[in-house]
Parts: C-alpha cells; structure tokens; sequence
C-alpha cells in the first residue's frame, strides 16, 4: 500500500488483531510479514485522522494505540511463533539476529555484561542518574548495522540501541535520551566519550548532581516535548518556536489577553485538541458550569445554533418537526419560503436575537402548513394530547404513596382531587362522544 489511508487499513486490522486473544494468533503473523514487507508501519492515518510516522519498527510496536501496537518486541516474536518467513522479515526490520529474537537468553559470552546493563537500565530507567548513562554509553552504539554485525568486524561486543532497548523491556527512544545525554557530558570533558567505552568498563563518576544538566535540562518531558515536535511537523511550523512558548506559559497567558488574534488561535486549538483529550474536556465543561457569565453565553449560543439548525432543516431538507412532536414534509412553496431566512442563520457574525426572528418567522410558516391541511392539523392535535397526558402519567407514576402519606396536607389532597375530578370528566366525554358515533353508525 503507498498510501498514509491505505497502510491504515492494513495496519488499523493488524492492531486489531495483536488484542485479540483467539483469532490473534491466527491471523496477526500473516499480518506482520505484510505490514513489514509494504512497510506500511512508517507512515499512516490513524482512526481519528492523525498522520503518524516511524523512525522505526520498534517504535511503532512499543507506541500505544492508536499510533502504534503498544507492544513489546517479546510479545510480537511469541505472537509470530515458528514462522520462519516472519521471523527473518522481523529480525531484518529491527536490525537484529534471527537467532536473538528466538532465544535473547543464549546470545554470546560476551554479552553478558551487555545482559546485565539492559537488564538494570530496564528495572531503573526512570531513576535516571549517571550510572545509567553509563550503562548505555558502554553497551550501546547507535552506529553498528546488521551486516557490520553479521562480519564480526565490531570488537566491542556493543549492541544497537533497538537490542538493548528489547533486552531491557523499554523503549529506543528512552534509551536514546540516555545516550544523549552522556554524550553531551563528554562534549563538555565531563566524561569520555562513548565510542571509548566498552561493555562491563567501570569508572568514578561524577557529582550526581552534574547529571541534571546534561539529562534534565534537554531530555525532561520528553514526551511532551515530541508531541510538539510531532505537531510541529503536521502543522509545517517551527518546532523550536513551539517549544519556546511552551516553555514560557505566562507569556502566553500575556499574548493571549493582550491580542484577539492570539486569543482566537488559542480557542481553535484547544477545540482541536478537547477532541481526544477527555481531561480537558472535562475541565472546560466545569469552569463554564462555574461562571455564571460564560453558562448563560453557552446557553444562549446553544439555543442559536438549535434554531439556526431548524431553519436549515427546513429550507434545506423540507422536514421538521412540529410543536406536537410530528415530523411532516414542508411544500415547495414553504420551503421556498424558509429559504429567505437562511443568509441570516449562515451568517457566524448574527446575533441570537436576529437567528430567533428567522426561527420565529419559519415556526409561523409551518404553523399556517397545519391548519391549512386537516389531515396534519388533525394529527397534530392529537400528538399533543398524546404528548400531555403522558407527560402527566410520568409524572404521577414518579410519586412515591407511602412518602405522599407521610407529608400529605389539605393542599396536597385538594389539588389531587381536582386532577382525579378533571381526568374523570375527560374520561366521561370520551366515553360520551364514543355511544353517540356508535348511535350514529
């Protein structure tokens, strides 16, 4: 598949079909081998809309959904089993051995202390401090290509950032801030280099306090600081831009109260980003709950854009609902007419008061449409009959006997007679009207 869409297709049913405990195991090994063979997991469109690119398979495998499998590299190799054909496809696309998916346990003597670092760095990578960055920087280099491994042309036993990282049970992009951040102490002569380094080398270490510089400063948040760049990218602005306003929310605060341009592209991205942020979502539900203000707005704009909506409804579609609660099909004529009012709902400047004209005006047209036909009329009216007496039953099938009787007083005995009296004298007019048809008749 070439395209972002179409890799979705393949890639949305292998997601679905690494969840699944029965048909999984059937089905997703095939699945693997052709996302990995159209490598369709580089670049695709999530459920929502999102374009999303990988660097790497094991990126995409260790992502959460629905940007990635939300895998670990060991349940996609038992997920695969004893395909050979998928098996290889897998090794080559992490730039790995075969014989290191298959049993990660009995790799060479000299990884052993390999082993031990990624095993250590996996049980304590978020403490962070120098002697993880030393476990990276001495077992791992970022440089070394499969076949460079496959001519045993590398000395040092040291692996590719995508082992450790499986080797470990984390993620590349972790063990990448690690070694990063080494690196930039040694650009400083705060340590040595990593490529002087080889796996199981010890060293003194310096002040644990040092190490917030060279990890903290750059590589804290990271994974806020990678969505922005991920936004950045889709949106085809400035990254370092972005991260300078991030970093700096009271000067946003600032530009946004001091400049309605600001303030409006504030709004549409919060909007944007209220869709898959449920949290959010919640917290502006509750400041608008909480400002008197800003509730009656929402109410008063909600009530536009209901009204709005009928009156296209109406000249657009030439369906609507009735005060009674039917759904009749509006003449031409009526339709036509409706029409006239849709310059003032399209317009996003109008006022609630000028949208409530246009709303009132079509009401009064279909008004006219009912009476002018006494089959709809007819039906009409018993619609609303319908609609208030059962209204009323829900209303007295709510009320509790033994808490009436609890609190009963004259006034509450006075007004349930009177419903008793004025149902009774409905029921004997029916009753009434029904003898004299059948006389009739």
């Amino acid at each position: 598949m070439s395209t972002s869409d179409g890799n979705a297709v393949l890639v949305n049913a292998l997601s679905s079909s690494v969840r699944s405990t029965l048909n999984g195991m059937e089905t997703a090994p095939a699945l693997i081998k052709r996302v990995l063979e159209e490598e369709s997991w580089r670049s695709f469109t999530t459920p929502r809309g999102e374009h999303v690119e990988h660097e790497s398979f094991a990126s995409f495998v260790t992502t959460a959904p629905t940007r990635g499998l939300g895998k670990t590299i060991d349940e996609i190799v038992r997920i695969v089993g004893d395909e050979e054909p998928v098996l290889r496809a897998l090794a080559e696309a992490l730039d790995l051995q075969i014989e290191d998916l298959r049993s990660p346990e009995a790799t060479s003597a000299a990884l052993d202390s390999v082993t031990q670092d990624a095993k250590q760095f996996g049980a304590y990578a978020r403490a962070g401090g120098w002697v993880f960055g030393l476990m990276v920087a001495r077992s791992v280099s970022p440089g070394i290509s499969r076949s460079a491994k496959a001519g045993s042309t590398d000395r040092s036993n040291k692996v590719t950032a995508a082992k450790f990282a499986m080797m470990a049970g984390t993620g590349v992009a972790r063990v990448m801030r690690f070694y990063k951040a080494w690196e930039r102490a040694a650009q400083a002569g705060v340590v040595p280099g990593a490529e002087s380094l080889t796996p199981g080398v010890s060293m003194d270490l310096p002040d644990p306090e040092l190490w917030a510089e060279y990890f903290t400063t750059y590589e804290r948040n990271s994974d806020r600081r990678e969505s922005i760049a991920q936004q950045a990218e889709i949106t085809g602005s400035s990254y370092a831009e972005a991260l300078k306003v991030a970093e700096r929310p009271g000067a946003l605060r600032t530009a946004i109260l001091g400049d309605a341009k600001t303030a409006e592209a504030a709004r549409v991205a919060l909007i944007d980003r209220m869709e898959e942020d449920p949290d959010l979502q919640r917290n502006m539900a509750q400041t608008l709950a909480q400002a008197p203000d800003l509730k009656k707005a929402l109410a008063s704009e909600t009530r536009k854009v209901e009204r709005a909506g009928y009156v296209r409804e109406a000249a657009e579609r030439g369906k609507v609902k009735t005060p009674g609660g039917l759904v009749i099909d509006l003449p031409q004529e009526v339709r036509d007419k409706a029409s006239t009012h849709l310059a003032v709902v399209n317009d996003p400047a109008a006022d609630p008061e000028s949208v409530e004209s246009a709303y009132q005006a079509v009401q009064a047209l279909i008004v006219d449409t009912i009476d002018a036909d006494p089959e709809i009329h007819t039906r009409e009216q018993r619609s609303k009959f319908h609609k208030a007496l059962s209204s009323t039953m829900r209303s007295i099938e709510s009320i509790d006997p033994d808490g009436l009787i609890a609190v009963a007083d004259d006034d509450l005995r006075q007004t349930i007679s009177a419903a008793q009296k004025r149902l009774n004298e409905l029921a004997e007019l029916l009753q009434r009207s029904s003898s004299n048809r059948l006389r009739a008749v």
